[in-house]
C-alpha cells in the first residue's frame, strides 16, 4: 500500500539567520547608489519581477515578499548551432528547477533548493532533510539600490553571464571534442541580450561567446573560432494548479515519472517515491460522462513552421483528443497558430509552442519539449522541436516507389518518418540530403503530410508524459499488418510511441497502410492509466487499488511496454530481442527474412532505376547507403537473440504473468544465426555486381576556397565535406558491417548470458558458449575442412582475418568481464582452425592470393597459440 503525496520539506531558516537581514529596512547608505538615482537614467520592464537596464548590465528587483519564495527556471539555447543536437528552445538539458531568491547582507543569492529528498513539513525528518542534504547557488549578485519605501531591493544579474547551463558538457562533447583543443566561454566577449518581462515570468537573455583555436569545427559559424550562443534564462511563478493531484507511477507502463526518496514512512519496504509526470487534464463536470477538459493543453503552432505542414500538425495534435474521449474529457487538446499580434510572444511561459528547427544535417527528427513541476510533476509547458527534415526523402524514392504494391499515390495509404530517420534525440537521423531543385522527386503531398503526422503523434505522446514503447511491434502478425483494413483501425504497432519502420512487403503480397497514423490500443490503456479520474478517490493512496488493478494488463502484447532502457544494446544492458527499434510483427527474425530480400532486390535493380535522366550518379550512391544501412538495421535484430532473455514487466498475481526472465529458447537463437549466416557471414551473402559499384561515385563539385589552403581551399565543411575515396569502398563496408555483428554477439555481457541461461532456462533448452563458437567456426571456416580445399573469395579471407583476431582476442587479452569458458573455448577454437588451415594448405589448386592469405593465417594462430 502507498501513503499519501508527500510536500516538500520546509527548509530551515535558521543556516541563513546570521547573514539575512531584514529587506524592508535594509541600510541603503552601504549601497552604490541609492534607489531614486539608480533608476532615473535605467530603462525598467515591469513584470513578475521588474527587469532594469542599465549601462549594458542587467538588474533584477525583487519586493520584499518575493524573497524565500519558490519560482520555476527553466535555461535553454536561445539560438542553435545548425546541427549536432545543440538547439534553440531545447528544455532537454536541464529541466525546470525550483529557485528561490535569498536576500544575504548586500547581496542575493539565487539559490536551487533540494527537492528530491521529502517528508511532511514540520516534522523531525523533514528538519534532518535540511541539515543531511546540500541545496545548490546558482550565483551571487550585489544589491545595487533599495527602495527606503516599499522595501524592493535591486540586484546585480551578472551572475547569469556565467556557464549555468553548462554549454561547456553540452557542445565539446556534441561535437566529439574529448581533449585537447575545446570551446571554451570567453568572458570578454560576453554580454546581456534582449530582456523580457511577463506577467508570468521574466527573460534575461546571455549573449555568450564560445571560444576555439581550432578552425573548421562550428563551421556554421561566420568565424567557427568564435561562436555566439545565445542563452535564455526564464524566471517564472509556479504555474501549478491548486487542484492538481499526484498519482503514483508503475513500472508496467510507461509514463514519465519523477523520483523522490522520501525519509517518514520507515515501515515502508523502499523510501523511493514516484510521481507521473502529466499534464492537469480532468473533466470540467465529472457528473457528467463527458465534459470540456478544465485544464485543456492549449498548442500554438509558430510563426516559423512553413504553411503547408500547418494543417498535419493541427490534424495529429487534436487526435489525442480521441484517447480523453473515452475518459469523460472533450477538448483536452486544443490548437492554434501564433496570432498576428506584436504582443504575443512565444517566450511568455504560459504559452506552448511548436517551433521550427534548421540545421545543415539534420541531427534529430522531433523531439518533445515538457516542462515540469519538481515538486509535483505536474507540467506547465510543452511543446514540439520539428525538424525541417522531418518529412525524409529516402522512404519514398528508395523503397515505396521501386517497390510499388499498388498504394503508391493513393492519399488513404499513411505515411511516416524515414525508417531509418529516428522520431527523436534518442537515435537521432540519417542525413537527408537535399536535393537540388533541378533533379530529383517532388515528394507527394500525402506523402510529406502523413509523414509530419506520424512524428507530431509521436511527439504529442511524449508531451501527454508518454515514454518510447518498443515492445510495441510485437503486438501485431504479419497478416495483420497486410490488411489495409486492420492497419487503418490499429495501426502497424501498439503504439505511437514505438519506432516503426515502413510496414512494406513484396510485390504480389498484400499491403496495409505503410506506417503508423494511428492511436494504437497502448496508447488509449496509458492515457486511461495515467489520467482517467477515479470516483470517490481524492489523494494517491485512494488511486492506487484501482490503478494497481488496471494495471495488471501488461502480458497482453497490445498493452505491453519497454522504453529506452531496454534497447541499451550496445553496453549489454538490453537481453530482450522483442524490444528492438526498426522491427515489426510478433516475429521480427520472419520479418527480418522478407526484408532483407526485398532489400537485396532492390539493390540488384538498383541500375535500372538510379540515376534518372539527367541526374548525377551521386543519387545511385546515395541509394545503395539507404538500403545497405536498412541491411545493418536488419542484422541487429538477429544479433540481439543471441544470448537473449526475454523480459517480463508483469508482477506475480497479474494474469497470464510469466516469470521475469526467461532465457529466448535453443530454436529461436538458431534461427537468429541462420539469418546472420544467409544475410551477413555466408561466402555467397554477398553478391554485388561490378557495374553497380563502377556507378557509386560522387559529384566533385566545390565552392569558391578562400583565405588558406586547408584541405580544399579551405572552405566549411557543409560546404565541400567529400568522402575520402571516390569509389565506394565495399570491401571496407561490408567488413564494418560484419566486424559489428560479430562484436555485438562475442560482447563479455552476452558471452556471460550464455553462460548462464542454461541455468535458467528448465532442461537447460538454450544456446550455450560452446553452441554459438562451433557455429561461427563452421559458419566461416567450414569449407577450410572440405576435401580439395578451393579459393577463398575476398570478402570471406577478410571475414576469417577479422574472426581470427576475434578469437585470438578473447582467448589472450579479453575485455574486462569476458568469462574464463569463453577464453577456453577461443582457445580451443584457434588449435582447431590451425589444424583446418593445415590441412587446406595441402590442396594444389589455390591461388596465390588465397595461399598467401592461409599462410598469415596459420602464422599469427601459431603465434597466438605460443
Amino acid at each position: 500500500m502507498r501513503h499519501l503525496g508527500i510536500a516538500l520539506a520546509t527548509f530551515a531558516a535558521a543556516l541563513l539567520a546570521t547573514t539575512a537581514a531584514a529587506p524592508a529596512k535594509a541600510d541603503t547608505s552601504r549601497q552604490t547608489s541609492d534607489y531614486a538615482t539608480f533608476t532615473q537614467q535605467a530603462q525598467s520592464q515591469p513584470g513578475l519581477f521588474t527587469v532594469w537596464r542599465k549601462d549594458g548590465r542587467v538588474y533584477l528587483e525583487l519586493k520584499p515578499d518575493q524573497f524565500d519564495r519558490d519560482y520555476i527556471e527553466t535555461i535553454v539555447p536561445g539560438n542553435g548551432a545548425g546541427g549536432w543536437f545543440i538547439v534553440w528552445g531545447n528544455t532537454d538539458h536541464l529541466p525546470a528547477m525550483l529557485v528561490r531568491f535569498q536576500r544575504i547582507g548586500d547581496k542575493v543569492a539565487i539559490v536551487w533548493p533540494n527537492t528530491s529528498f521529502v517528508a511532511t513539513p514540520g516534522t523531525p525528518p523533514a528538519r534532518a532533510i535540511d541539515r543531511n542534504f546540500p541545496q545548490s547557488v546558482e550565483g551571487i549578485g550585489s544589491i545595487v539600490a533599495t527602495d527606503p519605501v516599499s522595501g524592493d531591493v535591486i540586484f546585480d544579474a551578472s551572475p547569469l553571464l556565467d556557464d549555468e547551463l553548462d554549454l561547456a558538457d553540452i557542445i565539446n562533447p556534441s561535437l566529439n571534442l574529448q581533449r585537447g583543443d575545446q570551446y571554451k566561454l570567453d568572458d570578454s566577449r560576453t554580454f546581456f541580450g534582449p530582456t523580457k518581462a511577463f506577467p508570468k515570468n521574466v527573460l534575461i537573455e546571455a549573449d555568450q561567446t564560445w571560444a576555439i583555436s581550432t578552425p573548421h569545427v562550428i563551421d556554421t559559424a561566420p568565424d567557427a573560432r568564435s561562436v555566439q550562443m545565445r542563452v535564455e534564462y526564464n524566471f517564472a511563478e509556479s504555474l501549478g494548479d491548486a487542484d492538481y493531484v499526484p498519482r503514483y507511477a508503475d513500472d508496467r507502463l510507461g509514463i514519465y515519472d519523477d523520483i523522490y526518496l522520501q525519509f517518514d514512512h520507515d515501515h515502508q519496504v523502499e523510501r523511493q517515491l514516484r510521481y507521473l509526470i502529466r499534464w492537469n487534464m480532468q473533466p470540467s463536470d465529472p457528473s457528467k460522462s463527458i465534459s470540456p477538459a478544465k485544464h485543456p493543453m492549449i498548442i500554438y503552432i509558430s510563426n516559423t513552421v512553413p504553411e503547408k505542414y500547418r494543417p498535419a500538425i493541427r490534424g495529429a495534435v487534436l487526435e489525442w483528443n480521441a484517447a480523453f474521449e473515452r475518459i469523460g474529457i472533450s477538448d483536452a487538446v486544443q490548437v492554434r497558430d501564433q496570432p498576428d499580434d506584436p504582443s504575443w510572444d512565444a517566450d511568455d511561459i504560459r504559452y506552448s509552442v511548436i517551433r521550427w528547427v534548421t540545421e545543415w544535417q539534420p541531427s534529430f527528427g522531433a523531439d518533445s519539449q515538457t516542462l515540469y513541476d519538481p515538486r509535483t510533476g505536474q507540467e506547465f509547458r510543452t511543446g514540439i522541436l520539428l525538424s525541417a527534415d522531418a518529412a525524409g526523402l529516402n522512404s519514398w524514392r528508395y523503397f515505396i516507389q521501386p517497390n510499388d504494391n499498388g498504394s503508391q499515390g493513393d492519399p488513404t495509404v499513411s505515411s511516416a518518418e524515414d525508417a531509418f530517420y529516428a522520431r527523436d534525440r534518442m537515435f537521432g537521423a540519417v542525413a537527408l540530403d537535399l536535393m537540388n531543385p533541378q533533379w530529383g522527386d517532388r515528394l507527394p503531398d500525402w506523402y510529406t503530410n502523413d509523414a509530419m503526422r506520424s512524428t507530431v503523434l509521436h511527439e504529442m505522446g511524449h508531451n501527454m508524459g508518454l515514454q518510447h514503447n518498443f515492445i510495441g511491434s510485437e503486438a501485431y502478425t504479419a497478416k495483420d499488418l497486410q490488411s489495409k483494413t486492420f492497419t487503418t483501425k490499429y495501426g502497424t504497432v501498439s503504439s505511437v510511441m514505438e519506432y516503426d519502420p515502413i510496414n512494406i512487403w513484396p510485390k504480389g503480397t498484400s499491403q496495409g497502410t505503410y506506417f503508423m497514423d494511428t492511436l494504437g490500443p497502448y496508447d488509449y490503456y496509458a492515457i486511461k492509466w495515467g489520467y482517467a479520474r477515479i470516483p470517490g478517490a481524492s489523494t494517491p493512496d485512494q488511486e492506487w487499488p484501482t490503478l494497481e488493478r488496471w494495471a495488471q494488463a501488461w502480458s497482453d502484447p497490445r498493452y505491453r511496454y519497454g522504453s529506452d532502457e531496454d534497447v541499451s544494446w550496445g553496453d549489454g544492458h538490453a537481453v530482450d530481442p522483442r524490444v528492438q527499434t526498426g522491427d515489426l510483427t510478433n516475429d521480427n527474425l520472419a520479418w527480418a527474412a522478407v526484408q532483407f530480400d526485398l532489400t537485396r532486390g532492390l539493390i540488384r535493380s538498383l541500375d535500372s532505376r538510379e540515376p534518372r535522366l539527367g541526374e548525377p550518379y551521386e543519387f545511385e550512391r546515395k541509394a545503395f547507403s539507404v538500403l545497405f544501412n536498412k541491411e545493418q538495421s536488419l542484422a541487429r535484430i538477429g544479433e540481439n537473440y543471441i544470448g537473449g532473455q526475454y523480459l517480463s514487466r508483469a508482477h506475480r498475481g497479474d494474469p497470464g504473468a510469466q516469470p521475469p526472465i526467461v532465457p529466448v529458447p535453443r530454436t529461436e537463437q538458431e534461427r537468429a544465426l541462420a539469418l546472420l549466416d544467409k544475410y551477413v557471414f555466408a561466402s555467397d551473402a554477398w553478391n554485388i555486381s561490378p557495374a553497380t559499384l563502377s556507378h557509386l561515385g560522387y559529384s566533385e563539385w566545390a565552392g569558391y576556397g578562400y583565405v588558406s589552403w586547408t584541405g580544399y581551399g579551405n572552405l566549411p565543411f557543409w560546404a565541400y565535406n567529400p568522402p575520402a575515396q571516390h569509389d565506394y569502398s565495399i570491401v571496407d563496408a561490408i567488413g564494418d558491417f560484419q566486424q559489428r555483428a560479430l562484436d555485438a554477439m562475442f560482447k563479455p555481457a552476452v558471452l556471460n548470458r550464455l553462460v548462464r541461461n542454461p541455468l535458467e532456462s528448465p532442461g537447460g533448452r538454450t544456446l550455450t558458449v560452446d553452441d554459438l563458437f562451433d557455429h561461427m567456426q563452421a559458419t566461416i571456416f567450414g569449407d577450410l575442412n572440405a576435401r580439395g580445399a578451393h579459393d577463398i573469395p575476398l570478402l570471406q579471407r577478410e571475414l576469417q582475418a577479422r574472426y581470427a583476431r576475434l578469437l585470438i582476442s578473447i582467448a589472450n587479452a579479453p575485455a574486462e568481464g569476458t568469462p574464463f569458458t569463453a577464453q577456453a573455448a577461443a582457445r580451443v577454437r584457434l588449435e582447431s582452425l590451425s589444424s583446418s588451415v593445415a590441412t587446406a594448405l595441402h590442396s594444389t589448386s589455390l591461388g596465390s592470393d588465397t595461399r598467401a592469405h592461409l599462410e598469415l593465417l596459420r602464422s599469427i594462430v601459431a603465434t597466438a597459440l605460443k
